[in-house]
């Protein structure tokens, strides 16, 4: 078949017409950036170009006029239409720039059409994507900052001696509870409780207001984070800090009218000592979330809370961003889930027990970030299941089996631990669904 014959009928919105030359324009778009003092400049590929087919086309015959003005017609339609185009085929294109019409003396029954088209795409806006690490991270620092600020109302002043010391007496039993629900493997964790119950004679009583008790509190916490290297362990320390808030040792006591004005006030200083430990117990529960390996595809920056904005990277940079625990293993679907239900129940139950305006906004705002993350993760983490192999089994096998994909050996692998990948064991296997 010759080249002829393999050519399409020229036509635009159903309209046919004869070609006798065309052309388009293909390549991409590149911006090349040069930078001061340097010898090697930046070629920044910024996608490819619209495609646009250039045509000088004719109608001709005795209706040549006729054929002439339903081309018009077409061509001045408003919007996108359908070309036919000899070599390129069918396309959708929007008529640009003039139309020019011609004829010639020399030239009966012919009209010539200088026609110039672009590629319609599709019309798609942008579609950012929130760093929600950052975000939770700022979250977590307006918690801080509102438990700040209501704890510089802690005062012991005017109080009975014996109330003082029935105040730091509760304090120190509530150090105790979270001694005994502390379960990280780490010293440092106790060291710093202990410290912490030999200052509080120093801290809390007059003329202290106790300003320095949750920097101690916050040690506290950041105590176990030598153990916070990868996402189970991680795992292990939010649940430890959102079981501390809900520790019914740190739930605030009641006010009777026939207590006394001073039983009162050391009553309600009790309370905000045990605020202030639940609180920041969630708050740091929280951020650790933002520690957690970040699935592949979701828009995660740097956790580090300075200033609350996305820090940027550019290929030119010497200080180009490293995504911190991009080797780190990810957390499963129902890990993920687990955590965020407990941290919505603690959170739920803080959230109820606020009796202070900036607290009580902090945690809204705490537990609509934490959702937002999760939900993130989520988005981008395999549902798994528990699968048993009938008999030991290669795990390429098992992935041809299990998936039609010999390449998911590979995940079989790593995400069980599998200790010779020819030989996988009788035993369960957790792995994605799909």
């Amino acid at each position: 078949m010759v080249w002829k014959e393999r050519l399409e009928t020229a036509s635009f919105r159903g309209v046919s017409f004869h070609i006798e030359s065309e052309n388009a324009s293909f390549g991409r778009r590149v911006q090349t950036h040069e930078f001061p003092n340097r010898d090697k400049p930046y070629s920044e590929d910024l996608g490819r170009i619209a495609l646009r087919p250039n045509i000088t086309a004719y109608v001709m015959g005795d209706d040549c006029l006729a054929q002439r003005d339903r081309l018009l017609e077409a061509l001045n339609k408003p919007g996108p239409g359908t070309l036919i185009h000899p070599t390129l085929g069918k396309m959708i294109v929007c008529v640009t720039d003039q139309i020019k019409v011609s004829t010639a003396s020399n030239e009966g029954r012919m009209v010539r059409f200088d026609l110039h088209f672009v590629e319609a795409g599709e019309l798609a806006y942008p579609q950012a994507d929130a760093a929600t690490a950052n975000i939770l991270t700022s979250s977590c620092s307006a918690v801080d900052e509102a438990v700040n600020q209501l704890f510089a109302g802690f005062s012991l002043a005017g109080m009975p001696d014996f109330l003082q010391g029935q105040v730091l007496d509760d304090v120190g039993q509530m150090l105790d509870t979270i001694t005994a629900a502390v379960t990280l493997a780490d010293r440092a964790a106790f060291d710093v409780i202990r410290l912490l119950k030999g200052d509080i004679s120093v801290l809390l009583p007059p003329p202290s207001s106790g300003t320095g008790f949750v920097e101690r509190v916050k040690k506290l916490w950041n105590a176990g984070n030598r153990l916070a290297d990868n996402s189970r362990r991680l795992h292990t320390r939010i649940k430890n800090l959102s079981g501390i808030a809900l520790n019914n040792g740190l739930a605030p006591r009641g006010l009777w009218k026939t207590d006394s004005a001073t039983t009162r006030a050391a009553t309600q200083q009790r309370n905000l000592v045990a605020s202030v430990l639940r609180t920041t117990a969630l708050s740091e529960a929280a951020l650790a979330v933002t520690a957690l390996a970040a699935p592949a595809g979701l828009a995660q920056e740097s956790t580090t809370p300075t200033s609350g904005w996305p820090t940027l990277s550019h290929p030119a940079l010497n200080n180009a961003v490293v995504p911190q625990n991009s080797q780190a293993e990810l957390l499963t679907w129902d890990a993920l889930v687990d955590l965020r239900d407990t941290l919505n129940v603690a959170l739920d139950r803080e959230i109820k027990r606020a009796s202070d305006d900036g607290v009580f906004l902090a945690l809204r705002r705490l537990k609509s970030s934490l959702n937002i993350d999760i939900s993130a993760r989520l988005a981008q983490t395999e549902k798994t299941v528990v699968r048993t192999p009938e008999e030991v089994t290669p795990a390429l096998v098992l992935a041809a089996a299990w998936y039609d994909a010999a390449g998911r050996e590979t995940d079989i692998i790593q995400r069980n631990g599998v200790a010779h990948p020819g030989f996988v064991p009788v035993s369960a296997l957790r792995v994605p669904v799909r």
